[in-house]
């Protein structure tokens, strides 16, 4: 029996399919249903039933994953702490985060990485897209923002603080809200969620929004804010230099909005993968010398948890 085919089967069954399988490890579908083929054939037995429409477990099929997965697990663990106990840490990490967070901030983040790490092979997705990180084969997460129920490990990666904003044309046209219900007045534009609601500090209760658009990008809604359209929560840095050109104005300065976080997410059924450990440690180690940082903008805070 070969290792490498029982660790081919239990990825099978883990992302549900031949073809999740192969696009998760990057290989050839076919390839892996003929190691399946001879897998079965060394062990005498059928191990799934394979149909037009879906993938059965047989009762041999299903003591061999519960016996095997965790055994696999743990020498894939093996195989990766060693790696990364060499000189020179080698192997696949694929990460997936918000695309705003990724070329703003991240982008110099995974670039000091693949030059301190250059045997390493990373995949980046940049996607807000809710993902299952075991059935997709995804190492690492970064998210912002609030977390949904899970069985994964967030460890806070840090803090943004955030203001209100609009163009000085907006608020000479529909005029400057002096409290946080004021903004129910106004077109206040934020992320694409059933409720949006604005909490302040310093305001007893928060504020459902309502405007005419919700996007997950922050550069877009900028952009729209650019054009005179309504009011956004924004990160302070990303305003920055709208402000200072005279193209966005905070508003509502002395009531503090709610800072939001950003958090790394990694799978907990198994031991930390060393390559994940080793792009946490860099990353929190870069964000330490950010620009957001020096501004105290964001706050670096550690101490992972599981949610």
């Amino acid at each position: 029996m070969n290792l490498n085919d029982v660790s081919l089967f239990i990825r099978i069954v883990e992302t549900g399919s031949f073809t999740s399988a192969a696009e998760s490890l990057g290989i050839q579908k076919s390839t892996i249903s003929r190691r399946i083929a001879q897998l079965e054939d060394d062990l005498g037995v059928r191990l799934l039933q394979r149909t037009t429409r879906k993938l059965k477990l047989t009762d041999d099929g299903e003591e061999l994953f519960a016996r095997c997965q965790p055994l696999i697990n743990e020498l894939d663990t093996a195989k990766d702490y060693l790696s990364s106990t060499q000189i020179n840490p080698r192997g696949r990490l694929k990460i997936t985060m918000p695309s705003d967070l990724g070329v703003f901030m991240m982008n110099e983040v995974v670039g000091t990485f693949m030059k301190r790490y250059p045997l390493i092979m990373l995949e980046v997705e940049l996607s807000t897209r809710l993902i299952d990180l075991i059935e997709e084969g995804v190492d690492l997460a970064i998210r912002v923002g609030e977390l949904a129920d899970s069985s994964l490990i967030a460890r806070r990666v840090a803090t943004v603080s955030r203001g209100l904003y609009a163009s000085p044309a907006y608020l000479k046209q529909h005029g400057t809200p002096k409290t946080p219900d004021d903004l129910q007045n106004h077109e206040c534009y934020g992320v694409l969620k059933a409720v949006d609601l604005w909490e302040f500090d310093n305001w007893d209760e928060a504020v459902e929004v309502k405007g005419k658009l919700k996007a997950n990008s922050i550069s877009f809604i900028r952009e729209i804010l650019l054009q005179d359209m309504g009011i956004a929560r924004m990160p302070k840095v990303f305003c920055r230099d709208s402000v200072q050109q005279g193209k966005l104005v905070e508003i509502l300065e002395s009531y503090v909005s709610s800072p939001i976080e950003v958090n790394a997410l990694y799978p907990s059924r198994r031991h930390l993968n060393p390559k994940v450990r080793l792009f946490i440690d860099h990353m929190m180690e870069m964000i330490g010398d950010h620009p957001w940082v020096t501004e105290q903008m964001i706050v670096p805070v550690a101490g992972p948890k599981k949610y």
